[in-house]
Order: structure tokens, then sequence, then C-alpha cells
């Protein structure tokens, strides 16, 4: 799945030298929202969810117990890492495996971000139970991603879908 020329964004080597997480695999068409409306954080994941559920990435019944995980990890601590970007994240027990989504919020939503900014792009990271390592791995692959030098800009400034793509694909 993922582009050729692309690196691993967990240990920067080329694709699947080392590590098993390419942001590019993470990230298609079917779990993109290039333009997520919201009146607060809890209406934004509760949209995530739904478009998830819509595309056939959620199963159904199981979008009560992510909404009840996101919430209580949100509970814990907030996802709202900083500069804008959030990693809403959770483990869910019988999911089948793991489910990712993009969201750009252009008007931006107050999520306790450390830094007081409001959060305009979301990465929501949903694991079965039993996948901790793929859990971790997906995290800092998702972090280091969005730490590079001007990938929150482009995205921000992208036209759609196909500009947010290109840049999971070529960045």
């Amino acid at each position: 799945m993922g582009s050729q020329g692309s690196s691993c964004v967990t240990c920067l080597l080329p694709p699947r030298t080392h590590c098993s997480v390419l942001i590019s695999d993470l990230i298609q068409e079917q779990n993109l929202m290039p333009h997520l409306e919201a009146k607060d954080r809890s209406q934004a994941y509760q949209r995530m969810l739904e478009h998830a559920v819509g595309k056939g990435l959620l199963p159904k019944e199981l979008l009560p117990s992510a909404q009840k995980a996101l919430q209580a990890r949100e509970d814990k601590m907030t996802t709202a890492m900083g500069g804008g970007f959030a990693i809403p994240h959770a483990t869910i027990p019988k999911l089948p495996n793991l489910i990712t989504l993009f969201a750009r919020c252009p008007a931006g939503l107050d999520c306790a971000a450390m830094d007081g900014k409001p959060v305009k792009l979301f990465f929501l990271i949903l694991v079965p139970g039993d996948q901790a390592q793929v859990h971790l791995q997906t995290l800092a692959a998702v972090a280091k991603f969005f730490n590079r030098r001007g990938v929150k800009t482009k995205i921000l400034e992208a036209k759609g879908s196909e500009d947010i793509l290109a840049i999971f694909r070529n960045t």
C-alpha cells in the first residue's frame, strides 16, 4: 500500500526495512475528512466515528464503545499535542483491526491543548485490545510525521482530499 520512495516515519529507513508503520498506509480517501465541522471536541469525535461507520471501517455495534473509550482517554489527559494538532486514540476490545482517520477542521476547536491553540488537525487511532505494540508504533509514526517542518501548514493550505493525500504519500 505504501508509495514508492516514501520512508518509514518511525525510523526514516526505506519502506519495510525495519518498522511496520508507514504514514502513507494509514490514510486513504475513505478515512479522510478534509472539511470537518463541529461545535466542540465531543461532536468532532462523534462525526469522525460516524464517518468511520459510514465507510465500513468501524462496525456500527462498536460505535458506543468507541465513543466511551475516546472520552475516557480525554478524561485522563487531552490528546491535543499543541500546534493545532491532536491524536485522539483509544483501545477498543472487540475491534477487529486498526482504524485510522484524518480530519481537518478549518475553524479549529478548543481541545484543552497545552499551548491553548485551537485544534484544526485530528488524527484518530482506534486499536484492537490485543495490539498494544501496534498502538504505540502508530502513535509514534503519526507524531513524528506531524512534527516534520511544514507538514501541518501544507495540510491546512491543501485545497482538498487529493492534495492532502498527496502530502501523506510524498512527505
